[in-house]
């Protein structure tokens, strides 16, 4: 089978395309698809695939180029997804100049992928990326790709489901690209794992056991390819598959031919011709050079001729498969050709055809020798690229890292200090409030002094109104001695006793705080009636209430007044009040 056949087969392989329906989403909405493809998990590829499988081309394309402009700074999810995408339909319908394009669009796709650090998804595209290498005919690319992605599989696991498809498109290109040991132990294990029961799982499994066959065939270990084409060809009459059922005779022709059993293969090599010489030439071509081997075994030279110059016709329009599959399968047909012509006797004809297959021959080899090289060498210079990737994001997340750290340090100072100046807020408030609370007592307290004193001393005046009145009523009636005692009595009544002093003291230094202590300050020597005589007079009384609360003379109180100013060192002309108001 031709190569885009096979490669549009790989792919649908991997994706497991199914039949959503359109409702998932039209072609035109963009913003619905860029939100589908930038989730990490999910089967938005798959759903957008098969719209655009229902789209046509012009459609298709338009699609990825509204996409490209509206997802300029998009996730690397929705880049991968887009590119992988673009390339197969470019293959699909041939929309590219040159190849160049197609493997610089699969590295930006791969690179995408490394950039997300998912190994997971990373994993996923390098066989998609496999794949479109396959189909752009890359087989190296192709092969160092599907590898990487195994290698990736192999470290943190996958599901059997998705080992098959991967097994599959990496079994057949290490195949092609002569890994044929490689090729033998994926494929097998596809073999043993695969239990599909869709309608052609059986045609799946016939190219299983074939690139099996092929893989042992050219190893030379005849018995195990024999077995393994028998089962293809058994699996091809299962499904009745003409083109498989020829193809798989065809090999088994070849081993008999290679055992030289030619009545054996004989048959076997002719039904492959009649059934593939107008589908898969160059297999049919394979088998007539066979035959024509055959033929000059069996002396018949015109035979043999004609053998050859119909298979070089057939596989010059044979399509172009596999790599160097069509030209191995030429450079036989050559080297046959050249042995007919040398039986014949044709020297030109020999030394023509027979340039032709040494050219050809060294230039398979060589291209071989170049493959195996190119392979270690894409292997290392896309692992160095992976690493490179890896490297870039590991210290961009210790940037992140540290950056995120010293933001993390920042904030975390800020709240230290916030929550410190918060903490010297609620103690200033606190202490404000308190302070608050003293000076709305101090006030409260001061006013009921000022209470206290104002009605203790309204009850002095009280009763020293009223001792004047009795005095006063007393004197205007006949005296008698009782009266005479009783007078002398109330006016030498002492209103004012010790503890009431001490109440009057208390209440006066509410009212002026320091008062007292200035007082002695200013006199150190002051005598406690002094100081009496002071804090009646702060009071502004007059000298008979004095002397009423103190329970002494009037004249006592001027005489009092003319010691404290005394003591106080206060000149006549200054006010005895306003000099006391001051301390």
């Amino acid at each position: 089978m031709s190569t885009p056949k096979i490669y549009l087969l790989y792919v649908f392989v991997l994706l497991h395309i199914s039949n959503c329906s359109l409702a998932q989403g039209k072609v035109r909405n963009y913003d619905y698809w860029t939100k589908q493809l930038s989730k990490p998990v999910g089967q938005s590829s798959k759903q957008l695939l098969d719209v655009l499988l229902l789209s046509d081309s012009t459609s298709v394309f338009d699609f990825f180029q509204q996409m490209e402009k509206r997802n300029k700074f998009a996730d690397h999810y929705v880049k991968v997804r887009l590119k992988c995408l673009n390339i197969f339909f470019r293959l699909k319908y041939h929309y590219f100049q040159n190849k160049s394009e197609l493997i610089i669009l699969t590295e930006e796709a791969l690179n995408e992928a490394y950039e997300t650090g998912d190994e997971q998804f990373i994993a996923f595209v390098c066989f998609i990326c496999g794949a479109n290498a396959l189909g752009y005919q890359e087989m190296e690319l192709a092969a160092t790709y599907l590898m990487k992605g195994q290698e990736l599989y192999d470290r943190f696991g996958q599901s059997t489901k998705q080992s098959n498809d991967d097994w599959i498109v990496l079994g057949e290109v290490l195949f092609h690209c002569r890994e044929y040991e490689k090729s033998i132990f994926y494929t097998r294990k596809v073999i043993e794992t695969y239990s599909d029961t869709i309608a052609n799982a059986d045609y799946y499994r016939i190219r299983f056991h074939n690139t099996m066959g092929q893989n042992f065939d050219e190893l030379g270990m005849m018995d195990s390819a024999f077995a393994y084409y028998e089962k293809s060809l058994v699996l091809a009459n299962k499904v009745n598959d003409n083109v498989w059922k020829g193809i798989n005779a065809g090999f088994i022709g070849g081993v008999y031919y290679k055992r030289k059993e030619y009545a054996k293969a004989k048959p076997l090599l002719e039904y492959n011709y009649r059934i593939n010489r107008t589908k898969e030439m160059d297999h049919a071509a394979k088998s007539l050079q066979q035959l024509a081997t055959i033929n000059l075994a069996e002396n018949k030279k015109d035979s043999a001729l004609y053998k050859v110059s119909e298979a070089l016709h057939l596989i010059k329009k044979s399509e172009e498969g596999f790599y160097l599959q069509r030209a191995t399968f030429l450079e036989q047909v050559y080297f046959t050709t050249a042995d007919v012509y040398r039986a014949l006797g044709y020297t030109d004809s020999f030394y023509f055809y027979n340039q032709l297959y040494a050219n050809l021959h060294d230039s398979i080899q060589k291209v071989t020798l170049w493959s195996s090289t190119k392979i270690a060498r894409l292997k290392v210079d896309n692992d160095n690229n992976f690493r490179a990737i890896q490297l870039l994001q590991k210290e961009k997340q210790n940037a992140d890292l540290k950056r995120n750290f010293i933001i993390l340090s920042v904030l975390l100072g800020a709240i230290v200090l916030f929550l410190y100046l918060n903490s010297l807020r609620l103690k200033q408030k606190h202490r404000q409030e308190f302070a608050l609370q003293q000076k709305t007592a101090a006030e409260a307290e001061l006013t009921a002094a000022k209470e206290q004193m104002q009605q203790f001393t309204e009850n002095i005046i009280e009763k020293t109104e009223l001792i004047e009145k009795l005095s006063q009523q007393i004197s205007h009636k006949e005296q008698n001695s009782e009266h005479h005692q009783l007078i002398n009595e109330i006016t030498h009544q002492t209103i004012l006793t010790e503890e009431d002093w001490e109440n009057f003291k208390s209440l006066f230094e509410k009212i002026y705080p320091g008062f007292f202590l200035n007082l002695k300050e200013k006199a150190r020597d002051i005598t406690i009636a002094e100081q009496r005589m002071a804090a009646l007079t702060r009071l502004n009384l007059t000298a008979r209430q004095m002397a009423t609360m103190l329970g002494i003379s009037v004249e006592s109180v001027h005489k009092s007044r003319q010691r404290l100013r005394q003591r106080l060192h206060l000149p006549i002309e200054v006010n005895l009040e306003e000099s006391v108001a001051l301390l």
